[in-house]
């Protein structure tokens, strides 16, 4: 019988720190190992959207697929997981609190391996959900002394940066304009804009640059200038990349980047291609999101539930 995996015992069960060794975990597989992953697919009625995602994952033995519609009346993730030796339903499992998490590791791996040692500063785009899980994830990935916060809304942004301080004992401050996030080692962006949230040429040489938000072909968090000027441009996934990479598919038109010179997450973390040549480089790692995320993270959360007695059994299939 699955076990149903609420979101309360998600976040009871996995910590950011646990996040981000699975999800390195992850992308260090090589060879028969390698995970499979499948690029979302998306369905539409005239009232909202079904996103599907799927990936198998040969090194835990499992496979699964992350499910979640899109409304007016908001979004509910779920993360389906099997076994992939006995076909068997392992469990089902509320997810958006497993989504945050994966999201915000991918990118604390991704600044491990791609910023600079001495980064110690981050600059953040953004004040929701998925802010506060890249803010953890990228402290997790360096020893940073200041975070500082753009976001429109500045009453939001005011108590977005009392709470991230509160959780993280870091100093986190709003920044008045976007080029004062930019004055920072790493630059995330975590918003639901359409269109370029900073101005490219006012970039740090050294800097580090997380793209996040955008997982549409129509949408951009960052701009033609930062591509330009990124020496390595990297991806969690090219397949992805090139369906909805809208933070870089508009250089790629404008011959400012080939696709030859996107490189995958995976390949730098297994050490088959180099990451940061040197410390004035610019550095961009552009975010889809993975379903062989979700599913380590669900394994792993399946695996903590059975051990802990969480979870509840539910009567499936004649068991």
């Amino acid at each position: 019988m699955p076990l149903l995996i609420s979101e309360a015992e998600v976040d009871a069960l996995l910590s950011m720190g646990d996040a981000l060794s699975l999800v390195e975990e992850l992308f260090a597989y090589t060879g028969r190992d390698r995970p499979s992953n499948q690029p979302r697919r998306r369905v539409g009625s005239r009232k909202g959207t079904l996103n599907v995602m799927f990936s198998a994952v040969p090194g835990r033995d499992v496979m699964g697929l992350k499910a979640y519609p899109v409304s007016p009346g908001g979004v509910n993730f779920t993360v389906l997981l099997y076994s992939a030796s006995t076909s068997e339903l392992l469990a089902i499992i509320e997810a958006g609190r497993l989504g945050a998490l994966r999201t915000g590791a991918a990118s604390g791996v991704a600044t491990k391996y791609l910023a600079r040692e001495d980064a110690r500063t981050l600059g953040l785009f953004g004040s929701g959900v998925q802010a506060a899980t890249q803010l953890e994830a990228v402290a997790g990935a360096r020893e940073l002394e200041l975070v500082r916060v753009y976001s429109g809304d500045s009453e939001k942004l005011a108590r977005f940066c009392a709470r991230m301080a509160e959780r993280t004992g870091l100093r986190v401050e709003p920044a008045a304009a976007p080029d004062e996030a930019l004055e920072c080692d790493i630059v995330t962006t975590a918003t639901s804009s359409t269109r370029p949230v900073f101005d490219g040429k006012h970039l740090r040489p050294g800097t580090h640059v997380n793209a996040v938000g955008s997982n549409f072909a129509s949408k951009a968090e960052v701009d033609l200038e930062t591509v330009r000027r990124s020496s390595l441009v990297v991806a969690d996934a090219l397949e992805s990349a090139r369906i909805e990479g809208g933070d870089l598919l508009p250089a790629i038109d404008r011959g400012l980047l080939a696709w030859e010179r996107v490189v995958e997450l995976a390949d730098v973390v297994s050490g088959c291609i180099r990451g940061r040549a040197a410390e004035t480089d610019i550095t961009l790692f552009k975010s889809h999101g993975v379903a062989g995320e979700d599913v380590v993270l669900a394994h792993e959360v399946y695996t903590r539930a059975v051990s802990r007695g969480a979870g509840q059994r539910v009567r499936m299939f004649g068991g």
